[in-house]
């Protein structure tokens, strides 16, 4: 074992690896089978395994894509033991994990295969009934997700020593304020739109939305410091989503919440504006269809938080991490429409323009 090895995210993790993989968190498992997922950035793979109890499914996890630092990666399989212990959020039962090793890309944890669908592509499969229990389900598991906070401060969670925190390294750094950390990193996301986005070697066209920039730079410094005064932070899951679930098709049950390994520590209206954006999709959705199911989601969150009111201050604050969270959107459309054509991604930026043309002044269709 090393303290803090590179992990070797230019080559392919082999059968052989993976059985080394294994044996180093359950040395008494064998791997019969191993098949990985076409999905994500990093190395996933389900796994048949013979273990002395039978056999039994399993999924192996590595963090191989150099895109989440390893102090941030080790805390997914810590916060799905948290969760599990905790909260009554569906996650998967972790059999164990290594935070570093000098032969295979680490970190790396093993968990238990949930059955279930990824929807991400294919919402529309859900009747009316499932979608909305699926978003009924999400504001529960927020809610419950927060119930765990308060955290100390504003950041990434990570961990550090073996244990779970808010990192406070040069590279992950904490914050008092959650405003002034908004603001930052907003202004570097709107830096990456003039070059095209956070993945500009897919962009096709990496000044589509550059013009854009400084009438939405000039609206964000007004409006961010002015903000009312945002709740304490709490443990926030910003990527709560349809590929993130798993999820019965027939009745909307979601089965397990999975990519905690990106966490952060910020105000819960934050988290749920972001989780709004993924989840109610006005352009799928006539406006009454999407209020009726941002109600269900909202009743469902302040049922599971007795002190919690979406009040007047909650809603301002909302409205601005939803402006924000469409420049997030923005800056991935590269990534997220790689393999649409130049029309389909034509259609989401002009989506992304409307948007922004009813909320910030000077913008234009």
């Amino acid at each position: 074992m090393v303290s803090d090895p590179v992990s070797p995210s230019d080559r392919e993790v082999s059968d052989e690896a993976v059985r080394g993989m294994v044996a180093a968190i359950r040395p008494e498992w064998t791997v019969e089978s191993i098949e990985r997922s076409p999905h994500g950035t990093d190395f996933v793979a389900t796994l048949d395994v013979r273990t002395p109890a039978g056999p039994r499914r399993a999924v192996l996890k590595a963090t191989t894509a150099d895109l989440v630092d390893p102090p941030v990666a080790r805390a997914e399989p810590r916060l799905f033991e948290l969760a599990g212990r905790e909260t009554s959020i569906p996650v998967p039962e972790v059999f164990g994990y290594c935070d570093a090793h000098d032969e295979f890309p680490a970190p790396f944890y093993l968990a238990e295969h949930v059955e279930g669908a990824n929807l991400e592509d294919d919402p529309g499969r859900l009747d009316p009934a499932a979608r909305e229990r699926v978003v009924r389900e999400a504001g529960r598991n927020l809610a419950e997700l927060h119930e765990l906070g308060p955290l100390p401060a504003v950041g990434t969670v990570g961990v550090q020593d073996g244990e779970l925190t808010v990192l406070d390294t040069d590279d992950h750094p904490r914050a008092e304020d959650f405003r002034e950390r908004l603001l930052e990193d907003y202004e570097g996301t709107l830096d990456r739109l003039t070059e095209g986005g956070y993945f500009p070697d897919l962009a096709d066209d990496p000044e589509r939305f550059a013009d854009l920039v400084p009438a939405v730079r000039e609206h964000l410094r007004d409006v961010i410091p002015t903000l009312p005064e945002p709740d304490p932070p709490t443990y926030n899951h910003w990527d709560y989503r349809y590929g993130n679930l798993l999820v019965d098709p027939e009745s909307g049950e979601t089965r397990a919440v999975l990519d905690w390994a990106n966490l952060s520590a910020a105000e819960p209206a934050y988290n749920l504006a972001k989780v709004e954006f993924h989840l109610l999709k006005p352009v799928r959705d006539d406006p009454g269809r999407t209020a009726a199911l941002r109600e269900t989601f909202r009743a469902a969150y302040a049922e599971g938080r007795e002190e919690w009111s979406f009040d007047e201050p909650t809603l301002e604050r909302m409205a601005t991490y939803r402006l924000v969270d469409r420049l997030d959107a923005m800056a991935c459309l590269p990534l997220w429409y790689e393999d649409a054509t130049p029309a389909e991604r034509d259609e989401r930026a002009a989506e992304h323009r409307a948007f922004l043309a009813e909320r910030v002044p000077g913008v234009e269709r």
